[in-house]
């Protein structure tokens, strides 16, 4: 069992998955605190939005619930690193790369033989929700640095992990062949670019503002280009845009 990251949506079973069936677990090495201590999904990812909302009854809740919804801790058996090889018998061989952005422990896997890519969450379009952003918790330049990886690479066929939405269109998927899977992670830049472009107004209109600055030039850019709909009634970043959006407000003030 190959998780591509810590994140509870992937890891979250890991427990039941080898008490099943006695299978191992393979992770990047910076993933194993992930599958070993709750704590560091709590103080990491996992409440990211609340605490940049500054909401303290849903970081309680958060950390209440989390528990039953990642289940008990699970030791790795294999660390993996940038460049590791995994056979999978068959002449079936998967190479480890390396693409931090989402996580700092993501991992995606090539076949190159076969020009299969399994991206997981490295690239994610205009998000896995309407209305939403995609999510890059560990950092804006360190996603688009992976997604350009991704690009760079001679697949023949993409796998992503959910369907996230493209820009201008209501496609959704989790497989795309070389062109579609091009496009798409094309569109996971320029929803970075326009969410960095929507921001930076916003920031430019009110520079004194703590987060989340006055939304309505940052709402103006990015339903320009098709990529979300957010109320223009709403006072603050929706909250599963928040992880994101507080990244990048950090990585443009330079904290």
């Amino acid at each position: 069992m190959i998780n591509t990251h810590g994140h509870w949506d992937h890891a979250g079973g890991d427990a039941a998955v080898v008490a099943a069936s006695g299978a191992r677990v393979l992770i990047h090495e910076a993933g194993a605190p992930l599958l070993l201590d709750h704590g560091r999904h709590l103080d990491g990812y996992y409440t990211a939005g609340a605490r940049a909302l500054e909401q303290p009854d849903l970081v309680a809740a958060q950390r209440a619930a989390f528990p039953a919804v990642f289940g008990p801790p699970t030791a790795p058996d294999r660390l993996l690193r940038e460049g590791d090889a995994i056979d999978l018998g068959d002449g079936v061989g998967f190479r480890v790369l390396h693409l931090p952005g989402h996580a700092d422990d993501h991992a995606a896997l090539y076949w190159e033989r076969e020009g299969v890519l399994i991206a997981g969450d490295a690239a994610q379009g205009t998000g896995s929700r309407r209305g939403g952003c995609p999510l890059y918790f560990d950092g804006i330049a360190q996603a688009r640095a992976s997604i350009a990886r991704l690009r760079e690479l001679p697949f023949r066929t993409l796998h992503v992990s959910h369907p996230f939405g493209r820009l201008g269109t209501d496609e959704r998927s989790t497989v795309y062949d070389a062109a579609g899977g091009r496009a798409f992670l094309a569109d996971s830049l320029a929803v970075l670019d326009a969410l960095e472009e929507a921001l930076r107004a916003a920031l430019r209109a009110h520079p004194e503002a703590p987060f989340p600055p006055s939304p309505a030039p940052r709402r103006r850019t990015w339903s320009a280009r098709g990529a979300g709909r957010w109320s223009s009634t709403r006072r603050a970043a929706p909250a599963g845009a928040a992880p994101t959006l507080h990244r990048l407000w950090r990585e443009i003030d330079g904290a």
